[in-house]
């Protein structure tokens, strides 16, 4: 009996101790794989917050500037990334883009979004989406200022506007150009730009 408890342990043992260097070179090769999954995830959630941000940023060009020259939608892209780069906005093309004053039930209040187009009252839908040309348009703009502000990634990039923050139409007056520290900086299209001083 005793030999027996002894031989079914030394057995265990031995089958303990060959399970345990397999499970090591298996938790080796788990762990390279895991490595290798975890970067392939995380390269689509970049992917994915590339898209959704190139969304917002198009979505801003499209209803904020598309009677405009390409040169007049490329400005208002700047004032969108000038916003996320500044330290007083979102630090997000979607939160610049979507920032609102919002009611009780946390729904923006009509006419007070940093963005007209936002809460307007209007639809926000583009007709024959995707192949608007307009549409089409507006993602090409928004894909060349993700490009040029990538390829600075400094949050440096002023471009045509000269660090603009704000802009309106030439239309309009609104209250805010007459805040301490508002600067005029140009007019691009018909569109105003400022900044702070």
């Amino acid at each position: 009996m005793k030999l027996s408890s002894i031989l079914t342990g030394s057995l265990s043992l031995i089958t303990i101790a060959a399970v345990t260097i397999l499970t090591v070179e298996e938790l080796k090769a788990q762990e390279q794989a895991a490595i290798e999954r975890n970067a392939v995830i995380e390269a689509e959630i970049a992917d994915l917050q590339y898209q959704e941000q190139l969304q917002c940023m198009a979505l801003n060009i499209y209803h904020e500037a598309r009677s405009d020259s390409t040169l007049g939608q490329e400005a208002v892209g700047m004032v969108t990334m000038n916003r996320v780069y500044s330290d007083k906005y979102p630090d997000t093309i979607c939160d610049v883009v979507y920032q609102s004053h919002l009611n009780s039930r946390g729904n923006p209040i009509r006419n007070k979004c940093q963005f007209s187009w936002y809460c307007d009252g209007k639809s926000d839908k583009i007709p024959n989406m995707p192949n608007n040309q307009t549409w089409q348009n507006a993602e090409f703009v928004a894909k060349a200022m993700l490009l040029q502000y990538n390829m600075t990634d400094t949050g440096d990039y002023f471009g045509i506007t000269c660090g603009a923050t704000h802009y309106h139409a030439n239309y309009v007056v609104p209250n805010w150009i007459e805040d301490r520290g508002m600067d005029r900086v140009k007019q691009i299209g018909s569109h105003i730009f400022y900044k702070f001083d």
